[in-house]
């Protein structure tokens, strides 16, 4: 039984992680307790200097009716159990609250020898315990310091349930200030801490770090990304998570949906931090192939004197940016919610936004940011969160530890969420560290505690725990892994997971087994609400010509009040044709510019327009402030001439050549001279005097062209007549065939004279004609309008004219009467112009290229213009080129003739046979008989 006399002072020594409970009650000076509890009899020594029990506080008698929880961990705090009359270990201890810690340092410069005597009189309960002094600076002030507390007490207390025994001493800090710092770590190693966990920012860890160095204690940092410019800590031990391994898991995020130029948000610092993760962002960018096109660098928000001022200046300054990718890289609560406020407000949450957040916001969502806030200003926002696995076991037990524990400490202060983050993750992870190294360090007996830190590996609730020799945490593949949420409605939804060196998984698992991988994670629910990639340009300024020479290229439609209604023509067809082969949204609206096409460009560079479309022709000097797409209609300078049909009264006679008709006349005349030989003694209508033999004869060799000719006598008549018909038939089917080509493909002829020339008007026409052609400034005359090339060429100002070959196919559709002359003179073609170096420009060119190879280029040109310069009647000069000439029938007329006269010879023979009464063939054998007579009487002689 508890003696009476002790029953009036009151202080609780007690541990719950067995379930054992050990309580003190009135404990005195050098006094023996022994306290008798329904299992068993313990009987702890403990000794109390009694300057303790004489101050105010738990042990005083201030607070005598105050029960306080003293927790002491295994590895430092020294004490002596001996248990009667059971086999069950020692109680284990752990650390007491912060009133006594507070109290204890208090009393320290009263008498420190005093109070490190009781902390060595607690001599080791078991020869095998490991204990530690484990000294903790961390400011509570904020939600992430709470966080850290909570979590390395709750890692104690876990901790001190094995072989090692941590006494935890914690310096709670209300400022960020490295002088107060450097006050709390030498308090922390005055009292014998052999290391030092500091949560604060880095010019805290650095001062921390230094005084660690110099009394050779190591130091485990928390803080955030390292700055650029810190020199090489021996005994600092850095257990933040890598910078790289985010920036480079924005960067994937940016490539993954093809998005080009980004602009990089961030909150600066007082110490440069921030400066080497920005950097270390950029250059994952650059080599993913995107440019940061701007970053809005934002002082700590507790230096403005009106933030929302500021953030909304800065907001409206990369509003006019082309690029709408903003990327947030560090952020304080304070940046997010004017940040989101001040971006809906002006419209840059609209749909082409995109917003991609670090961690720091991500870690808001589930804590700070009220869902009203998230449901109102954060809708399609996509962010990372530090991934480690929330459902193995070990997590399970320490978030459980630790919501209960912070709901009880900070909950009646106003906290109202208390799920562990990934700095409290990392925290807890921080106290295995150093529990594994001091294990280590007395088992192989030789090694330091520092060195035992370093060779610790481990499996952590954050992931994978080892150290490199510099003491930074390793990275590269494999070792940073992060989750992907998109922010819908009041909360946010997990889209996937990225993994340093291999890429995005849709599924957790997947990630796990390095599985099945992505391109990019979808759907994804985008400001304004688009689950379509946006480009990431917002809404582009779209310039169009609001007058052409043509309208079936751009016609611009207006409203009452003047303001661009409908946009219509083949260049907005191939851009709109152009817009479904990106993989990207782009939104755009058109505004109309009335000048020249030089001045619309020039609007480009001076960021009035995004792009200009329409019938831009791509030219050298166009293109130095400017990138044109790849053509989509190609180009040329072309003559524009005015023609007349080469018709004449004489046309008839154009199928053959005037050899041939002259031929056809004489062969006629000659054919009919034999016919008349051959059937004036039989043919009864050659009777008569010579005038009717003759018109006989005319009508004979007439009417067999017709195939009319009366009844012939002579069969040598007849022969010649079926060659003579065979003669004409030919000759007749060469002329109709010959002459309906003549009339159906008619040739133009061409009215040119040293008169003057129009052109559209464009600069650079007129320059080609004086440069180039050599024409002389008035010999050139600008023409506006389609319809006035008309009255130009009718009233003679102009006798050509030189348009584009584009221009000419339209004006020739519409228009008979005219043709083109000469040859064609390349230009660049037609193309969209974007500002220089833009990759949409690029994603354009791409996307042309394959309108062209699928045909749909081709499918919109026969829709707009039905008219190819391939079927333009070309000018003729040489009227007999289509006539037949000689070459073609001189073997017919060879045939007919040498017919006819072959056929007369034979009739002249039979004639002079039958007037002599003699044969031929007597004749000769008569004369052949003489000379043979003639030969024999030679001989005689």
């Amino acid at each position: 039984m508890i003696p009476d006399e002790l029953a009036n002072r009151s202080g609780w020594l007690y541990s719950d992680y067995h379930g054992w409970i050990g309580l003190l009650r009135g404990i005195d000076v050098e006094k023996s307790v022994l306290w008798e509890d329904n299992l068993k009899r313990i009987k702890i020594e403990f000794f109390i200097p009694s300057f303790i029990l004489e101050m105010p506080g738990p042990f005083g008698p201030a607070n005598s009716n105050h029960a306080d929880q003293l927790y002491f961990y295994e590895e430092t705090l020294k004490a002596k159990l001996r248990l009667r009359g059971t086999s069950r270990p020692p109680l284990p201890f752990v650390a007491p609250p912060t009133d006594v810690l507070k109290c204890t340092q208090l009393y320290m410069s009263k008498a420190p020898t005093s109070l490190l005597f009781l902390l060595s009189c607690f001599s080791l309960f078991s020869d095998r315990a490991v204990a530690l002094h484990l000294g903790v600076i961390v400011n509570t002030n904020s939600l992430v310091g709470r966080e850290q507390k909570i979590a390395i007490e709750t890692a104690a207390r876990h901790f001190n349930s094995s072989t090692t025994t941590l006494f935890l001493d914690v310096c709670e800090s209300n400022s960020f200030d490295p002088i107060q710092a450097n006050a709390n770590a030498r308090s922390l190693i005055k009292r014998g801490a052999e290391a030092v966990i500091a949560t604060g920012t880095w010019p805290e860890v650095i001062t921390v770090a230094g005084i660690g160095s110099k009394e050779r204690i190591p130091v485990l940092s928390l803080a955030t990304t390292s700055p650029p410019t810190l020199s090489p800590r021996p005994f600092l031990v850095r257990m933040s998570y890598p910078a790289s391994g985010q920036a480079r898991c924005l960067a994937q995020v940016v490539k993954s949906y093809n998005w080009q130029r980004v602009i990089v948000i961030y909150e600066d610092d007082d110490y440069g931090s921030i400066t080497a993760m920005a950097s270390l962002l950029f250059d994952a960018l650059n080599i993913v192939g995107s440019d940061v096109v701007d970053h809005i660098a934002f002082p700590p928000m507790d230096t403005l004197s009106d933030p929302r001022a500021s953030v909304r200046k800065e907001l409206k300054r990369t509003r006019d940016h082309l690029s709408k990718v903003c990327i947030i890289l560090r952020s304080s609560p304070s940046l997010a919610v004017h940040l989101f406020e001040e971006a809906k407000e002006l419209g840059m949450m609209a749909k082409g936004h995109v917003w991609i957040a670090n961690d720091d916001i991500t870690t808001l969502l589930d804590s700070i940011l009220a869902p009203s806030f998230i449901s109102s200003y954060m809708q399609g926002v996509v962010g990372i969160k530090t991934y480690f696995n929330e459902t193995s076991n070990p997590y399970q037990v320490f978030c459980a530890d630790f919501q209960r524990r912070f709901k009880a400490e900070y909950g009646c202060k106003g906290e109202t969420y208390f799920e562990p983050g990934k700095i409290a993750v990392r925290a807890y992870d921080a106290v295995h560290a150093i529990a594994h190294a001091a294990v280590e360090t007395k088992r192989r007996r030789s090694n330091t505690l520092l060195e035992g830190i370093l060779s610790s590996k481990f499996m952590g609730l954050s992931g994978l725990i080892r150290f490199r020799s510099d003491g930074g945490l390793p990275e590269g593949k494999g070792y940073s892994a992060f989750r992907i949420v998109n922010v819908v409605g009041k909360s946010y939804r997990e889209l996937g997971f990225w993994l340093e060196g291999f890429g995005f998984y849709k599924e957790e698992g997947e990630m796990v087994c390095h599985g099945e991988q992505v391109d990019a994670l979808s759907p994804v629910y985008w400001p304004g609400g688009p689950e379509r990639i946006p480009g990431g340009w917002g809404k582009l300024k779209i310039g169009v010509p609001a007058r052409t020479t043509f309208d079936q290229f751009v016609k611009v439609e207006y409203d009452e009040g003047r303001k661009v209604k409908d946009v219509t023509g083949f260049c907005i067809d191939v851009f709109n044709e152009t817009l479904t082969h990106l993989n990207y949204d782009l939104e755009y609206e058109f505004l109309s510019f009335n000048g020249t096409y030089d001045n619309l460009l020039n609007q480009i560079p001076l960021k009035v327009y995004d792009a200009v479309v329409g019938d831009i022709t791509i030219l050298d000097k166009r293109s130095i402030n400017v990138t044109f797409t790849e053509p989509f209609l190609s180009s040329g300078l072309s003559m524009l001439v005015r023609v007349r049909p080469n018709r004449t009264q004489w046309v008839i006679t154009k199928p053959f050549t005037m050899q041939v008709w002259l031929l056809i006349i004489a062969t006629m005349m000659y054919t009919g001279i034999i016919m008349w030989y051959l059937e004036r003694k039989v043919n009864p209508e050659f009777d008569g005097p010579w005038w009717t033999q003759l018109g006989a004869t005319f009508w004979l060799i007439i009417s067999t062209i017709f195939f009319a000719h009366g009844r012939l006598y002579s069969y040598y008549t007849k022969i010649v007549a079926v060659v003579w018909l065979i003669a004409v038939f030919i000759l007749t089917s060469s002329f109709t065939a010959n002459l309906s080509s003549i009339l159906t493909t008619e040739k133009l002829e061409p009215m040119v004279v040293d008169g003057k020339i129009g052109y559209d008007g464009d600069l650079f026409v007129l320059k080609y004609l004086q440069d180039v052609l050599g024409y002389k400034e008035d010999k050139v005359v600008k023409i506006r309008k389609a319809e006035n090339y008309i009255d130009a060429f009718e009233s003679g100002n102009i006798t050509a004219a030189f348009l584009e070959v584009p221009y000419l196919r339209v004006f020739l559709s519409k228009y008979d009467d005219y043709t083109t002359r000469g040859e064609t003179y390349m230009l660049g073609g037609f193309g969209f112009a974007f500002p220089k170096g833009s990759p949409i420009a690029e994603d354009f060119s791409r996307a042309i290229l394959g309108l062209t190879e699928d045909g749909t280029l081709k499918k919109l040109e026969d829709k707009w213009f039905s008219f190819s310069l391939s079927n333009c009647p070309t000018p003729d000069k040489d009227r007999k080129r289509d006539s037949l000439s000689l070459d073609s029938f001189w073997v017919l007329f060879l045939f007919v003739g040498g017919t006819s006269t072959v056929v007369f010879l034979i009739k002249v023979r039979l004639t002079i046979n039958n007037a002599v009464g003699v044969s031929l063939r007597e004749i000769f054998n008569m004369i052949r008989r003489s000379r043979n007579s003639w030969k024999r009487g030679g001989l005689g002689v």
